[in-house]
């Protein structure tokens, strides 16, 4: 059985500009199977959009979304289990909500966050982290 993964916005967006963590999202990327697909919180999702938005305008942010899409990346929606866990996570360790949501979806799911955010360090060793680029 394949390892299940989580990417949050950081990883993602690190793929997109070819950052220092880029080489090793590829690799998952390309280890992903229609079967075991890389997941992200829809929420997060909106995240990347937001952040390619910013930084490249509108129509490169859509094209850029469009591309992702082609990937074996499967876009999970926000339910009320996975927010109440992120409320549990946010009340405890007082990380960003988003970044609760994509822990929360990588905990119900048993599966690996794959992130280069900072913020996640303060979760302890709860769940396994995949660290991308430490500076």
């Amino acid at each position: 059985m394949s390892k299940t993964y989580v990417l949050d916005a950081s990883a993602i967006v690190d793929f997109l500009v070819n950052g220092p963590g880029a080489q090793r999202v590829e690799r998952l990327v390309n280890d992903a199977r229609p079967a075991t697909p890389l997941l992200v919180s829809a929420v997060n999702w909106g995240e990347v959009f937001y952040i390619s938005w910013q930084r490249h305008g509108e129509e490169s942010a859509r094209q850029t979304m469009a591309d992702l899409l082609r990937l074996p990346i499967r876009i999970v929606s926000v339910d009320v289990p996975q927010v109440l866990r992120a409320g549990e996570l946010k009340a405890v360790h007082k990380i960003p909500y988003a970044d609760c949501l994509a822990a929360a979806l990588a905990t119900l799911n048993q599966a690996t966050l794959v992130t280069s955010d900072r913020d996640f360090e303060k979760l302890g060793r709860h769940f396994p982290i995949l660290w991308i680029a430490r500076s």
